[in-house]
Parts: C-alpha cells; sequence; structure tokens
C-alpha cells in the first residue's frame, strides 16, 4: 500500500486529532507500509494537523544499555519516525540520558525543563506535563506494551521501578550537556514489564476509552494521556 503526506493527515483528523492538540507518539514506520518521504513524511503530516499551536512529542530513548548520551547526537532506539522528529528543525530533545523525548511546537522548551531531574519517565517528567496539558497519546502500528506513559502511572502508582538499578546499586552514564559538558548522571531505578501493559486495552477498550483507527495498513489507537495514568494506578492499585 503506498500511504501519502495527506493519508495520514486525513486519517488522524478522522480519529479526531485536531489543530492546537498535544500528543505523544509512539510508532512503527514499516507497519504502515510504503510511505512517500520516509519517516520524514509522518512527522510532517502530524504536524500538518496539530497546526502551529499543537505540540507533537516522540520518545527518543536510548535505554538502560546506554553509557554516553550526547542529547544533540545521541540517536534515539524508537524507531525512524522518532529520529526524524530528533532531527527535525526547531525540535527540542530532554536530557534524561536513557529516557530523552523530543517534542516539537510552541510548549517544547517548557515540557521538557527539568525532565532530567525528574527521574526516568517519573512523575512530573516531560511526557507527564504533556499529559497534564490535555495530551493525547497515540499509537501507531505499535500495542500497549509500548506505551511508556504506563510507567509513569506505575509512578504514581507507587509501584517498584528499580529492577536493574537502585538507589544502592546505581548506574552511571556521561551526559554531555549542551551547556555545561560531560557530567555523571546516576540512575536509580529502571522500569521493566509491568501487568498493566497486558490488561491496558482491555480495560480502556471496556469504557469506550480508545478511539481506533488505520493509517495505510497500521492498525492505530489514541487516548487521552490522563485516562490512561489513572487506568495504569487502578490496575497496579
Amino acid at each position: 500500500m503506498n500511504v501519502t503526506r495527506a493519508d495520514i493527515a486525513s486519517s488522524l483528523r478522522a480519529m479526531g486529532l485536531q489543530a492546537g492538540d498535544r500528543v505523544m507518539v509512539h510508532s512503527s514506520l514499516s507497519s504502515m507500509g510504503h510511505v512517500e518521504g520516509g519517516a520524514e513524511t509522518v512527522v510532517q503530516a502530524f504536524l500538518d494537523v496539530l497546526g502551529p499551536q499543537g505540540t507533537l512529542m516522540v520518545p527518543t530513548f536510548t535505554h538502560s544499555s546506554c553509557e554516553y548520551f550526547d542529547p544533540l547526537k545521541s540517536p534515539s532506539l524508537n524507531g525512524a519516525v522518532t529520529e526524524a522528529a530528533r532531527r527535525f528543525p526547531g525540535a527540542v530533545r530532554s536530557l534524561h540520558p536513557t529516557h530523552a523525548v523530543t517534542a516539537i511546537g510552541p510548549d517544547a522548551e517548557s515540557l521538557v525543563e527539568d525532565d532530567l531531574n525528574r527521574g526516568a519517565l517519573g512523575k512530573g517528567c516531560a511526557l507527564d506535563r504533556l499529559i497534564k496539558k490535555g495530551g493525547h497519546i497515540f499509537l501507531l502500528g505499535v500495542s500497549q506494551s509500548s506505551n511508556s506513559s504506563i510507567h509513569i502511572g506505575e509512578d504514581y502508582a507507587g509501584a517498584d521501578r528499580h529492577g536493574r538499578f537502585t538507589p544502592e546499586n546505581p548506574g552511571v552514564v556521561i551526559l554531555n550537556h549542551p551547556e555545561h559538558g560531560e557530567m555523571e548522571v546516576a540512575l536509580t531505578e529502571m522500569m521493566g514489564h509491568t501487568p498493566a501493559f497486558d490488561r491496558m486495552e482491555e480495560l480502556l477498550r471496556g469504557r469506550g476509552q480508545i478511539v481506533d483507527g488505520t493509517i495505510g495498513e497500521a492498525r492505530c489507537q489514541m487516548m487521552k494521556g490522563e485516562v490512561l495514568l489513572a487506568a495504569t494506578v487502578e490496575i497496579l492499585g
């Protein structure tokens, strides 16, 4: 299937995404079929729909194996669409060395501010801030197991998020800070699999809180971030 920028934008609008919205997108480029122009087309289509007042966010994580993080150079490990967004003119990336996000739009700077100090997808992180501003979560050709907001819900639920790293056995990453140069960052938590990944879709779908759609060959889901956080706390409570 051949997918154009206009096709993507039309599908997004059909699912209810509107100008001025804020949205976190988890994606698989290959799930869509052949996209004319590749990953950059997907980014452009989202921005077409969101307009100049909307904000697009994507995960540009390096994950727990990262030893050296340069927010201006380290590539995203979350797929071609996220890497295209990272490279997009005006994009702003947060400084967390393993779970940085990239945002494009008027809220970008304020969303990523202090993200380094909020832990890996912890309360008050950039994605949590987007959610608190009424943000949507969009899954493009991926399942709830890719939904990073669930990890924020874990923090609100008081779940154990230490896993590989703990305060007693921290990991260390070298961050090449854009203003301060190289510095050590201690990692005291690193999330793993949570039962909320497995139960989320059934719970939200049963309540009519998922909007379904397709883009090319990809199955898509959109939901409100606040609903997702509340459901995670409910599942883990």
